[in-house]
């Protein structure tokens, strides 16, 4: 875009909307007049988008209100559009202090990126760390270059319209400033002017010291001259070469965790005060048949239904409700609720006579927007009766059934408003806590639990098992949690982020959104600045906090197993091994394959990544989109339905249980 010289040549609109930023007449020393910037826009790169390179310090303003002292500010000009043009913002409803250490970095040019010899996540990731590597990642206050990846977005066809987005291999550190710089990229488009990428005018002008005097650039010229070139420079990197560079400082850990930490610490000494009650028990008994409607059940001998009551922290107990706050903007009780649960105990666990042994009970996450329910799906129920478990569980609140109407309303009516449910799952996350407190007293104490004088199931033998989102969620949980210190996360992972671009779970919530959107780069924006209001919940926020640096209250020692399969496409592999790396969680060996990030460990293990190998022909989610029907598989059930994964959590719950190599030699399958 060639440069206005006159007030009347910038007299013109950007998007219908924002003004071309004017020049007074006033000339670089170059002889080039001052660019014309779009008010709102960032101006290394703003004629190939408004918003991107995002990432970016550009849009973080001063704020002592925040923990950080800053918080982001994205101008109405660079905001996401929907197909009506309305601007939408999810800063607005959920402030943040920098930008999150785990969401896409994006960037665009409008030629497109050629991706052929650029880091990949099935390269070494050490070629990255490279000063000749075409996508460089540096923490700016050690200088040392972070581990990063970089593909395009594979859910539209059309070049032009594809987000370049690079993936740090490893959750960054809160509260960091790290730069970027891209170099050697080429054009997609054959129709592109020459073999690389040009730098954008913006970022040219500052690399080539062409900025000093222009009212917009010059001053960013002067911190790229102190915070941003230097560090490049030191690294290896030739100025001349860069493609684009930028930098971003990362949000403190206490704004993405402070909301659910008030709560949590609040719940507990609610609880340690007075256990929850249990009210509105029905129990239904079964003989042991296939007819339900004469009473029989195949494999569960008792179903109990209650309510236990928890202190609520939303406004409301409907769906869509958001966190209820006091006058200083923490959050805070707003009455109760009383939260339906389900127990039951399969026929293999109804005692003969007094010398029975009480039983162990898993506390059950479940899978994506699903249902307490599942407890009593076909699975589950028969798995309970050939192992001889009791199960409780409740819904996990914001992401059950009753939810997704709500969550399908915003994405047909409001897309800028979709994720507001990620408010009602810190109620649900208090749900799953407050159910532990219940399963060790009020829940086990029912006289319906009790035979021959003595209860069914040993408190001390409390686990956890969750299952996809009830893994996802589980590491949050079990961060959080001070009752529950042995759990299986079966085929898990995070952030959201990365998932739902790689989930044939997130397809129907997808296929709505582009309805509403249209635009792939926007819908690409949408997916990635949605983790600065997913990282409140996200598994890779608690990890860190998972097996080290633990909570207060958490109990002395956690352990956990961790299970997945290749090639599943509803929670993709790279999302799982995020997680583990985050956890510092080692990997059982043999393996099918090594996980670059992950040490090793061998059986009997405290706390493992067990990785199960079905052969699949074709592995999904190797490119960023969404599987096809064709590449769609079953290794997402296969993992807890494997013989050799029931066997392996079978030893691990126990009181003093270990993880096993149940498989002959790494599981592939069996």
């Amino acid at each position: 875009m060639l440069p206005s010289r006159t007030l009347a040549a910038c007299l013109i609109t950007f998007s219908g909307l924002a003004a071309l930023g004017c020049s007074d007449g006033t000339e670089t020393p170059a002889g080039t007049s001052p660019l014309a910037v779009p008010e709102g826009c960032n101006p290394i790169a703003f004629e190939n988008d408004c918003l991107l390179p995002y990432p970016s310090d550009f849009y973080l303003k001063d704020d002592a209100s925040m923990p950080s002292g800053k918080r982001v500010v994205i101008p109405e000009a660079a905001q996401m559009k929907d197909r009506n043009e309305k601007p939408f913002d999810f800063t607005v409803s959920h402030p943040i202090d920098g930008f999150s250490a785990h969401q896409p970095i994006l960037v665009h040019f409008k030629d497109g990126v050629s991706t052929e010899g650029v880091v990949f996540h099935t390269d070494e990731p050490e070629k990255s760390l490279s000063p000749e590597s075409k996508v460089i990642l540096l923490d700016a206050e050690t200088g040392k270059p972070v581990p990063v990846w970089a593909e395009v977005d594979m859910n539209t066809l059309e070049p032009s319209e594809r987000a370049f987005i690079l993936r740090p291999f490893v959750r960054l550190e809160n509260d960091k400033r790290y730069i970027v710089a891209l170099q050697g990229l080429a054009p997609a488009s054959e129709a592109a002017a020459g073999p690389l990428l040009a730098p954008p005018e913006g970022f040219k002008r500052i690399r080539d010291k062409r900025a000093d005097t222009d009212p917009v650039l010059g001053p960013i010229a002067s911190r790229y001259e102190k915070e941003v070139f230097p560090a490049l420079v030191a690294h290896g990197v030739s100025r001349e070469t860069l493609q684009l560079a930028w930098d971003f400082t990362t949000s403190s850990e206490e704004v993405n965790t402070r909301d659910l930490l008030t709560m949590r610490d609040d719940l507990i000494a609610k609880l340690e005060a007075k256990p929850p009650a249990v009210s509105n028990v029905v129990v239904k008994e079964y003989t042991q048949g296939m007819n339900e409607e004469a009473g029989e059940n195949e494999n569960i001998w008792l179903r109990i239904e209650g309510t236990i009551k928890v202190p609520l922290y939303m406004e409301s107990v409907e769906p869509g409700a958001a966190i209820h706050r006091d006058a200083s903007g923490k959050p805070a009780q707003n009455g109760d609720a009383d939260v339906p649960f389900i127990l039951q105990v399969p026929h293999s666990l109804k005692p003969a006579d007094a010398n029975f042994e009480s039983a162990r009970i898993l506390q059950y996450g479940h899978g994506f927007f699903g249902l307490a329910e599942e407890i009593n799906y076909g699975f589950m129920r028969g798995y309970e009766n050939e192992r001889k478990y009791i199960a409780a569980a409740v819904d996990l609140w914001g992401m059950a059934e009753p939810d997704i109407e709500i969550v399908l309303q915003k994405a047909l009516s409001e897309p800028g408003a979709v994720f507001s449910f990620v408010d009602r799952i810190h109620q649900g996350i208090i749900n799953y806590i407050a159910l532990s407190y219940a399963l060790k007293g009020p829940i086990a104490a029912l006289p319906e639990l009790q035979q021959f004088g003595k209860p069914l199931y040993d408190t001390n033998k409390l686990f956890y098992y969750g299952i996809s989102q009830g893994s996802i969620f589980g590491v949050t949980m079990l961060a959080l949690n001070p009752i529950l210190d042995r759990a299986a996360l079966g085929v898990g992972g995070g952030p959201y982020s990365l998932m739902m671009s790689r989930s044939a779970s997130y397809q129907q919530l997808y296929g709505m959104l582009q309805s509403q959107i249209q635009n792939p780069l926007t819908l690409t924006k949408l997916i990635a600045l949605s983790q600065g209001t997913w990282d409140r919940v996200d598994p890779m926020t608690y990890a860190p906090h998972l097996l080290k640096d633990t909570y207060p209250n958490s109990p002395a020692n956690r352990h956990v197993l961790m299970q997945i399969g290749i090639g599943d496409h509803s929670v993709n592999n790279l999302a799982s091994h995020l997680v583990a790396r985050a956890t510092g969680i080692p990997l059982l060996d043999p393996a099918p394959r090594p996980i670059w990030g992950l040490e090793s460990t061998t059986a009997p293990a405290d706390d493992a990544l067990v990785v199960i190998d079905f052969k699949l022909a074709t592995e999904p989610g190797i490119e960023c989109r969404l599987p096809t029907e064709a590449e769609k598989n079953d290794v997402h059930e296969d993992v807890r339905r494997n013989v050799k994964v029931k066997d392996q959590l079978d030893l691990f719950f126990q009181p003093d249980g270990q993880i096993q190599n149940t498989c002959d030699g790494a599981c592939d399958p069996e």
